[in-house]
């Protein structure tokens, strides 16, 4: 009974949010307190009603660059530890059971298991992958939660500092916006070139 509530309140939480996104966007342009401004980012980390990006530099104009990134690195990762830990200790057999019975996502989930720092990190490097289903699967993978926050906080820093530095400098420094860009796609490249799997054979002759 009390996961099915915890699921019920859940989406009873993203139904709400997504019904009055517009007035937390207009909520969020407004000057708040650092700390209520955390609760509010750490809110919209755990209920992804609106681009997690826009946020980053909602907070990146509206506090600085670097505030901005502060307040959201510690708020997504303070959304990913608590939602890991409500898949883990709630649903993770039902999941488990899930992933098993998927004879690809079993693959992948050992694959994963084997290199779970740099699986993290690349994930939350990749622009493209959704950070809630990365916490939604931590937890029912049941991957070690320090390694799993560590390259979670890690792996967010270039993002966070991307998106927060655009909304904070992009109207008055728009080249040096494009440089960081730039960069961003630099340190992308050799993240997944020094992450990528080794072949087999590779460590032979050590």
């Amino acid at each position: 009974m009390r996961k099915w509530l915890t699921a019920i309140l859940y989406v009873s939480g993203i139904i709400l949010a997504f019904i009055y996104r517009y007035d937390l966007l207009d909520w969020l342009r407004e000057d708040h307190s650092p700390v209520l401004s955390l609760l509010a980012a750490t809110a919209l980390a755990l209920f992804p009603v609106l681009p997690y990006k826009l946020i980053i530099g909602l907070f990146g104009y509206a506090y600085g660059s670097l505030t901005g990134a502060l307040i959201c690195w510690s708020a997504t990762t303070l959304a990913a530890a608590i939602m890991y830990g409500l898949v883990k200790y709630l649903f993770q057999k039902q999941a488990r059971t899930y992933l098993a019975s998927v004879p690809a996502l079993e693959k992948f989930t050992s694959a994963v298991q084997r290199r779970p720092f740099a699986s993290i990190i690349l994930a939350r490097l990749a622009p493209v992958v959704p950070q809630t289903a990365v916490n939604i699967y931590a937890g029912a993978a049941g991957l070690p939660f320090w390694s799993y926050l560590a390259a979670s906080g890690l792996g967010k820093i270039p993002g966070i500092t991307l998106y927060a530095y655009l909304g904070g400098q992009l109207f008055e420094h728009p080249r040096s916006a494009v440089i960081a860009v730039v960069l961003y796609a630099a340190v992308l490249l050799l993240a997944g070139l020094s992450l990528r799997p080794r072949p087999a054979g590779s460590t032979k002759g050590r």
